[in-house]
């Protein structure tokens, strides 16, 4: 056991030293954000990292080590680059504030005091109006229909992973992705005032957030019951005489509908955050930005995949997700969001290669 201790001790004097160096890094890189801010220059740089990474590989002497070093310095890098954009938003709102129009309508699903309701309210505030849809499909024939100038969808859940219903009909719309904001998730299980936590018997919520909070539910094994949205669970049970009933549901959901909240941070990850779009029927309206979200289908032959994504090795390909092709069994369609500096040619060897190409939308970060 002596040996042991010794080895960890060795290894928190290495971590210690490693700490220490992280933070001067983050230091020196705050500096390179501050040049490129001064200069106009694009946070990403796909060639530059290239580099660093081969350097840091050519400095290892144990070769194996390869692919740890890869995985480390690209999470390093994106810390780097997400400080450089917090310091060049600086005295900024997200560059979305600059492009969006207010005093608009702006569709969202679900009721007042549900997620889509407060991700549109923090990024529209009071500046236009906001309507709530009973489902997604609503919200973008809302658009469609031109009685709503914007959307708000949530496409992505970092615990749950995409929205799949959004990915499939985002296209069958024709609506674009014109930005995007990150909206902290947290739930409680809350019921009608008086209501005691060891009586809960059954609980209702959206779909997703039940997902989300499927460890809290097993554990106290509580029947499941679904709800178009997380707030309307919660008037439901505000509407309800069932004392065994409660809802997952948002804090500001028990506010609006006058529930007590029996237990807060039920989600089963904490830090748990859902990724929302706002979408827009115009044509692409917004011609740049650091990021684009894509759509491709592929010929249905060995390595068709693996030959296309070569042809983005200068972007950051920041996810990538496969939906059913209907029309052709067994066949898909590829969803790709990317970061980088984009123009009117910079796809044009990947369009060539892929099938059915569609870009959802250039904007923001």
């Amino acid at each position: 056991m002596e040996k042991l201790k010794k080895l960890r001790d060795e290894i928190d004097d290495i971590d210690k030293q490693i700490v220490e160096l992280i933070e001067k890094r983050m230091k020196a890189s705050l500096k390179v954000g501050e040049v490129k801010k001064e200069n106009n220059i694009p946070i990403f740089d796909a060639k530059r990292e290239n580099e660093v990474i081969e350097k840091k590989i050519e400095l290892l002497k144990n070769k194996e080590f390869s692919n740890l070093i890869i995985t480390i310095f690209n999470d390093i890098m994106s810390t780097s680059k997400l400080l450089q954009k917090d310091l060049i938003d600086e005295n900024d709102k997200n560059d979305i504030y600059k492009k969006i129009e207010f005093g608009k309508i702006v569709a969202y699903q679900g009721m007042e005091g549900g997620n889509g309701h407060e991700a549109a309210k923090k990024i529209f505030e009071d500046k236009c109006e906001l309507i709530g849809k009973k489902s997604f499909e609503d919200v973008l024939e809302s658009i469609r229909s031109e009685e709503a100038y914007y959307g708000i969808l949530p496409l992505e859940n970092s615990s749950t992973g995409m929205v799949n219903e959004v990915l499939d009909i985002l296209v069958i719309y024709n609506c674009k992705i014109v930005g995007e904001i990150y909206l902290p998730i947290e739930y409680g299980l809350m019921a009608k005032a008086g209501a005691k936590i060891k009586n809960i018997k059954k609980v209702i919520s959206h779909p997703q957030a039940l997902k989300q909070c499927s460890d809290f539910i097993k554990k106290n094994n509580l029947e499941e019951l679904k709800a178009s949205n997380t707030a309307e669970a919660a008037y439901i049970v505000s509407k309800s005489e069932d004392s065994n009933l409660a809802s997952i549901s948002n804090k500001n959901a028990a506010k609006i509908y006058g529930l007590e909240i029996l237990k807060e941070n039920i989600e089963n990850i904490k830090g748990n955050t859902t990724r929302f779009i706002i979408v827009s029927n115009y044509d692409n309206v917004l011609k740049n930005g650091n990021k684009m979200t894509i759509r491709f289908s592929l010929p249905h032959k060995n390595g068709s995949l693996a030959e296309a994504l070569l042809k983005l090795k200068d972007f950051n390909l920041t996810s990538i997700v496969s939906r059913p092709y209907r029309e052709r069994k067994w066949q898909y369609y590829f969803y790709i969001d990317m970061t980088g500096n984009f123009n009117e040619r910079t796809l044009d060897d990947f369009k060539n290669s892929v099938e059915n190409f569609t870009i959802l939308g250039i904007y923001d970060e």
